[in-house]
């Protein structure tokens, strides 16, 4: 998903990234367009787009539709991120029918706004639609044991630095998962919640140089925990101690901030 982003926020050619980022975007789990029976949907707002997300069943009504007919999307939760990302977690008002195709519909948005999503086979933009060719999922994703620190990454591009706490993704399901990640700052006492999705066997927290779930400050100290959760709303929760992690560019934001007094 990182990549994604990159992608998405910054004009590029080959190995060169311009400095600067795009102004809007939104972005919908599940990825895949085929879907259980009762899906959940997970909307991801950056930059201006974050609005639309704060406005969704208030001046921006969200359905799905197929043909005539129209389903309300319900807000179960409403998340922002540390860094230009505002996040909704949807549920349909009623139940989805087994083998139609819907199309997702937001009204009264900016001209601006592309609600479409990248076909990798066709190579073009295309409305985001799904198929319900599965039933009710119930099961929640099978978690083999607690995610461990892989490494640390910081990188700087135009736009700003990129920072990355790398862990393993433990976590096993038939359909595709987002986790619930919790970040706290020890020093401040803020926390953070937002749904990432693994980049494969990795979960990466942090931000990229255009935006992120989570950001850092120069504080050094932090704690994370996460709940894996699948397209159907089925969800394995945290137990347990957080796991402590630090600051991935510590000294090198201790060092500025001593440069700015």
């Amino acid at each position: 998903m990182k990549q994604f982003f990159l992608i998405i926020f910054c004009f590029f050619s080959y190995k060169e990234i311009y400095s600067k980022c795009m102004g809007n975007g939104i972005f919908v789990f599940p990825n895949e367009k085929n879907i259980n029976q009762n899906s959940i949907f997970v909307l991801t707002g950056y930059a201006k787009s974050q609005e639309i997300i704060l406005n969704l069943n208030q001046k921006n009504n969200i359905y799905l539709i197929s043909g005539k007919k129209k389903i309300k999307l319900l807000v179960t939760e409403i998340l922002v991120g540390g860094f230009n990302l505002t996040q909704a977690v949807l549920k349909p008002e009623t139940e989805l029918v087994l083998g139609q195709e819907y199309k997702l519909y937001i009204n009264n948005i900016p001209e601006y706004e592309s609600l479409t999503r990248y076909n990798k086979t066709k190579k073009e933009y295309e409305p985001i639609s799904f198929k319900v060719t599965l039933e009710k999922d119930t099961k929640p994703p099978e978690v083999l044991s607690k995610p461990k620190e892989l490494k640390k990454t910081v990188q700087y591009f135009g736009c700003g630095p990129e920072e990355y706490v790398e862990f393993n993704n433990p976590s096993k399901d038939d359909s595709e998962i987002i986790i619930k990640t919790t970040v706290k700052n020890l020093k401040t006492g803020k926390e953070t919640i937002f749904y990432i999705e693994p980049e494969g066997e990795k979960i990466e927290v942090g931000h990229g140089m255009c935006s992120g779930a989570f950001d850092f400050d120069s504080s050094n100290n932090y704690q994370v925990e996460f709940s894996f959760m699948d397209s159907s709303g089925n969800i394995t929760n945290w137990i347990g101690d957080r796991i402590q992690f630090t600051n991935p560019n510590f000294e090198e934001k201790i060092n500025v901030k001593d440069k700015l007094k």
